[in-house]
């Protein structure tokens, strides 16, 4: 199928000519990219799965990679160690995320579910930024720790750690209704991520979506990517239903079109991982739109052929080089391996906090 459009690409808009083909594995071990129409829209989504299941060791551990201040003494009678902790994560990843530019003024949410909440009177509960603070000005005391109905939970933080709005704070609707809704139905989830990258959203408004054109985007296509329709500003609570249907049982990204992406993951350092290899996909895909003027018979799209080696290969991302070791050999000279896998999330988190600590300061972070 062909059609014609103009899509504003650097700064101009081009007429551009695109012929979308639907990719799909002939191979029983993996599923991806199944072409569908979605308002008039035709667009790539999917879940891949892999048979692969080695024994794994990591070499690393994310409590040794990241690790943050002990709990102030006139807070430890407000919060616990551990939530302590989960606040100083999420307010440098506020400020990381700063750092990116994913972010839009007092706008965006980053959400991370507050531990053990589950089982607790009128939880589960999930941290949040206040509405009218920005990225940079977000600290692990002036987060707000809000239920599934957006009511702020009070824990009597001094407030002269809330010097900005040094109320009961303030939950902007629309944070609260995408947010909420992920929270609520996936409980696999703790980090949801969304931000309004300039690249990101204006793709979002595209019928393409990501292609498989990068290592970045074939690691989105690897974790699951869907797609939501947009509805208007995401202040209403009856989209919910059709939002957690649209990014699936399993799925990590949702793209929500003419809007901008949702990570949703288990670690906000997973969480951080695919935001930043989401944001760098779309980049070089706008960008290499724009080198060959729309055309997309201009793009180096994988044929066939590759499409499976290619997301076997994101299936050993992680994988450290030689680390697969013999624990026994039979007459086919098949081998039970250990595999060695590096920390990527937990690494490339670490850099960035490092990195955000060093321009922000620890103290005027975690505090």
């Amino acid at each position: 199928m062909q059609e014609s459009f103009s899509l504003a690409l650097s700064g101009t808009f081009v007429l551009m000519t695109y012929v979308l083909i639907g990719i799909s594995f002939s191979t029983t071990h993996v599923e991806a990219f199944v072409l569908h129409n979605n308002r008039n829209s035709y667009i790539y989504s999917g879940i891949l799965s892999s048979t692969r299941s080695p024994h794994i060791i990591t070499n690393e551990e994310v409590d040794c990679l990241n690790t943050y201040p002990s709990i102030p003494s006139d807070l430890e009678g407000c919060l616990t160690e551990r939530e302590w902790e989960q606040r100083c994560s999420l307010a440098v990843s506020y400020r990381i995320a700063y750092l990116h530019d994913w972010h839009e003024n007092v706008f965006n949410h980053i959400t991370l579910k507050v531990d053990g909440s589950d089982s607790e009177p009128g939880g589960p509960f999930f941290l949040l930024n206040d509405f009218g603070i920005g990225f940079d000005e977000i600290t692990a005391s002036n987060l707000l720790k809000v239920n599934l109905d957006g009511m702020v939970i009070q824990q009597s933080i001094p407030g002269d750690r809330r010097e900005i709005n040094p109320g009961k704070g303030r939950v902007f609707k629309p944070g609260y209704v995408l947010h909420s809704a992920i929270h609520a139905a996936r409980h696999d989830v703790h980090a949801v991520w969304h931000g309004h990258d300039l690249d990101a959203s204006a793709l979002s408004q595209t019928a393409i979506g990501i292609l498989p054109l990068s290592q970045e985007a074939s690691y989105v296509l690897k974790k699951g990517l869907s797609y939501h329709p947009f509805e208007g500003s995401a202040n209403d609570e009856s989209e919910q239903p059709r939002l957690v249907a649209n990014l699936g049982p399993t799925n990590q990204f949702l793209l929500l079109e003419d809007h901008g992406p949702i990570v949703a993951c288990p670690t906000i350092e997973e969480a951080f991982h695919g935001m930043y290899f989401l944001t760098r996909a779309r980049k070089y895909q706008m960008k290499s739109f724009a080198a060959v003027g729309g055309d997309l018979s201009r793009i180096n799209i994988p044929d066939d052929e590759s499409k499976e080696e290619i997301m076997r290969r994101i299936d050993n991302f992680d994988e450290a080089p030689a680390s697969a070791k013999s624990t026994g050999n039979n007459a086919n000279n098949s081998q039970n391996k250990d595999v060695v896998m590096h920390d990527t999330s937990g690494l490339m988190f670490a850099y960035a906090r490092r990195s955000a600590e060093k321009v922000f300061g620890k103290d005027q972070i975690y505090r």
